[in-house]
């Protein structure tokens, strides 16, 4: 990455009750090959060889959790930021201002930051490298997903989307911000973006498509 101006963070929102799912959704084992890992370990292997790739340290990650937090550490090496949000019981809006709130105190250069969410399976090394590449050719845009016809997740919003992202709440996730700011909007798409887990079945149907 050549552009010193363009600071990325990332943040995983792994802070979820996994209320569907019947279970730590984040700890359940997706196929890989011939092995299993968790979904968590999953999708951040997925995220952190696309930095690789763009050459952007992976210190940079911040894994967003709440209530499963003392058990979703034990299955992740130091190489990864755990961020604990108290409030991630109050819905996805609480989880993404106390992160953002986080990272603005901590990492003062910061000038875009990426929010993903760690069960969409199906993304891509190949799906985050186009995501941030685009946002770096276009770095005053808002970037996000597009699938099925609608906007998601993964999304990059700028620096002047910040104050924003800090005053959500409850159950009011970061969509709201994209449709608010459709004019600044750049959507990408990513036909893998609509598949994630939400159930024992979604996992199931995961499996067996890959294995």
């Amino acid at each position: 990455m050549n552009n010193k101006h363009y600071n990325l963070k990332i943040i995983v929102l792994a802070a979820g009750k996994s209320e569907r799912f019947n279970g730590i959704k984040l700890l359940s084992k997706v196929t890989q090959k011939k092995d299993a890992i968790t979904l968590i370990q999953y999708v951040l292997a997925q995220i952190s060889i696309a930095l690789n790739v763009l050459n952007i340290d992976k210190s940079n990650l911040y894994v967003a959790t709440g209530e499963y937090h003392d058990q979703i550490a034990e299955f992740l090496d130091q190489q990864f930021t755990l961020s604990y949000c108290a409030q991630a019981h109050c819905g996805v809006g609480h989880t993404i201002a106390q992160s953002v709130k986080k990272i603005i105190i901590n990492e003062v250069n910061t000038s875009h930051i990426m929010i993903l969410l760690a069960d969409q399976v199906a993304l891509s090394v190949d799906d985050y490298v186009h995501l941030i590449k685009q946002s770096l050719n276009m770095p005053d845009k808002l970037i996000c997903a597009k699938a099925d016809r609608e906007i998601m997740p993964p999304a990059i919003f700028p620096q002047y989307c910040f104050t924003e992202l800090m005053a959500l709440q409850g159950d009011k996730g970061a969509k709201a911000l994209l449709y608010k700011n459709k004019a600044h909007l750049e959507e990408i798409s990513l036909p893998h973006a609509v598949i994630d887990i939400d159930t024992q079945q979604d996992l199931i149907n995961w499996n067996n498509k890959i294995s």
